[in-house]
């Protein structure tokens, strides 16, 4: 098995593990599942579940925008994961927007923050507007950037314990996590798509 193999696998499966864990604060009390989303509920309780219920939509359909064979065999299921890819990003990264006047970091953590869901809106609309013109070689370039940036829910959730562990605060940690839960993500893609380039440049 290749690595390439190896990190689709991961990328699939923990993202849908992920997503699927979030979506119980449907049925439990936030307090209890997530507290320390608890205080923003009696304060914007919208934005609370439009980032949580449709952060955790996009994370699950994101694996489905790869696989090559359902874009070749279903190409009209694709597109329409494809939307409600795109629609959930929008609405969860527009509820992250209207929790940050609340949030309880440092600056520093909240412009990590913000810095991301303004990349997340970026990559994504220039996904769709690649698709719309019909440039599909820009159009996968930048749904696997609006992938990495959805893929921070994750890295954010495997970081978070270790740095419980060493003793962080919450507080303390995000001032880390709003930043490394997505900066590398993008950094990993775009080494790959340098290395995608140059060996497409050396087979011609």
């Amino acid at each position: 098995m290749t690595i390439a193999t190896i990190s689709k696998w991961f990328f699939g499966v923990s993202s849908l593990l992920v997503a699927f864990a979030t979506a119980r604060v449907l049925f439990a009390p936030i307090a209890l599942v997530m507290p320390d989303m608890a205080h923003y509920l009696p304060l914007i309780p919208w934005a609370v579940f439009a980032h949580i219920v449709f952060a955790s939509i996009a994370l699950a359909l994101a694996p489905f925008q790869f696989w090559s064979g359902l874009r070749a065999r279903r190409p009209w299921l694709h597109r329409s994961l494809g939307y409600g890819y795109v629609l959930s990003v929008m609405i969860a990264a527009f509820g992250s927007l209207a929790l940050l006047p609340e949030f309880l970091g440092s600056s520093w953590a909240a412009t990590g923050f913000f810095l991301l869901a303004l990349a997340w809106i970026a990559c994504t609309a220039l996904a769709v507007k690649a698709a719309r013109a019909k440039d599909f070689a820009a159009h996968r370039v930048w749904m696997l950037r609006s992938a990495a940036l959805t893929f921070g829910a994750v890295t954010l959730r495997l970081q978070l314990p270790l740095l419980f562990a060493a003793g962080y605060s919450l507080p303390g940690a995000y001032d880390l996590l709003a930043w490394d839960s997505w900066v590398p993500n993008l950094i990993v893609i775009e080494l790959w798509l340098n290395a995608k380039r140059r060996t497409s440049r050396r087979a011609l």
